[in-house]
């Protein structure tokens, strides 16, 4: 009996405990200490372009400005980003990661999400469309964003992007990119 009391007194004090802390929090009292997480390893984000030596290049020559993830002199490319005027004359950022994941398929939505370096990922919502690459139609992930949001600052400023696209895991590194995407940017004002 004595073993069963002294069980109760130790649960009730465990729930003691943690009941001021929960009210604490929930009231603004006490703050609660938050655990920053550590930076994704390139083990589970592999390099995506590394191997085929590839850089952020701005074409913001022509009519439609362009900023790619590319390898240089060829058109073998991982990410682009291009600029479109709506009608509304607003502009908004197409990108489209050259990529065929095989669960996906067309119209098919994914969910995006970038972290640069050590900071909180951003997350975007995609989807499968339909592209014309090299005379052939293909589905590829892409996704719209206006030209003033947080990713571009974030992609300018840090050394390596860890993607994560419904799963699939890559990185890129960022050597470049600020000069490119500040480019690219005004170009599409």
């Amino acid at each position: 009996m004595m073993k069963k009391l002294n069980l109760f007194a130790a649960s009730l004090i465990v729930i003691a405990m943690t009941i001021p802390q929960a009210g604490a929090a929930q009231d603004g009292g006490a703050a609660v200490e938050t655990i920053k997480p550590t930076i994704p390893s390139r083990e589970d984000y592999p390099d995506a372009g590394q191997a085929f030596g590839m850089v952020w290049h701005n074409d913001s020559e022509d009519n439609i400005p362009l900023l790619s993830f590319m390898v240089p002199e060829t058109d073998n490319r991982l990410w682009t980003m291009r600029c479109e005027r709506l009608d509304d004359d607003s502009v908004r950022i197409a990108h489209m990661i050259i990529a065929t994941p095989r669960e996906m398929v067309a119209e098919d939505h994914f969910g995006f999400t970038v972290r640069v370096d050590d900071a909180a990922s951003i997350g975007v919502l995609g989807r499968m469309l339909p592209t014309q690459i090299e005379g052939e139609d293909l589905v590829m992930p892409q996704f719209y964003l206006p030209n003033n949001h947080a990713l571009f600052p974030a992609l300018a400023r840090g050394n390596r992007a860890f993607v994560n696209l419904n799963g699939n895991k890559f990185s890129v590194h960022l050597k470049g990119s600020g000069d490119a995407l500040v480019t690219f940017l005004r170009a599409c004002r």
